[in-house]
């Protein structure tokens, strides 16, 4: 396999994604970019609920045209929205990229998302929106990924990767 022109990072909030992705952009010598409003977690509702169905399509429409952008660039490290991966159109877009998902259990989500902002609105049983999202979008980050990174104990343990410089 070729070395990546650019890398797309996915997985679901708390796990990691923007401050992994910035030490991956500083080590490779990359472009940082961060397209991720991170909008479930700061309203404490899935998508649809925020911005209802035609909301969720434009939004997802320009998911799909941010991921188009960066498909064009090279040395990019990008960090990708949450949801992201819950439409077939962006799915075969990062299906031909390099992409790492970073898979994290749902007590770390928890435990990490509680010391960002809090949500505008509340999660009632944040264990059960997050076992929802982990039970409705785990398989779909897998059928993407061309590595995923488990996290175990909190952090991610260094991986080495010959396919980067």
């Amino acid at each position: 396999m070729a070395k990546p022109k650019r890398i797309f990072i996915v997985g679901h909030m708390g796990a990691g994604k923007s401050l992994f992705s910035k030490a991956l952009a500083e080590k490779l010598g990359w472009q940082y970019v961060d397209a991720n409003l991170g909008l479930e977690r700061y309203y404490g509702r899935r998508l649809n609920e925020i911005i209802g169905k035609q909301g969720e399509d434009a939004f997802h429409q320009c998911e799909a045209e941010v991921l188009s952008y960066y498909i064009g660039k090279k040395n990019v490290v990008v960090t990708m929205e949450d949801g992201v991966i819950t439409t077939e159109k962006n799915r075969k877009l990062l299906s031909s990229e390099f992409v790492i998902y970073l898979k994290v259990s749902t007590s770390v989500q928890i435990e990490r998302t509680s010391y960002g902002l809090p949500p505008l609105f509340p999660i009632a049983d944040q264990k059960t929106f997050f076992d929802k999202l982990h039970l409705e979008r785990d398989h779909l980050f897998e059928e993407v990924a061309t590595l995923i990174m488990i996290e175990k104990t909190r952090i991610f343990k260094t991986v080495s990767c010959t396919l980067l410089p």
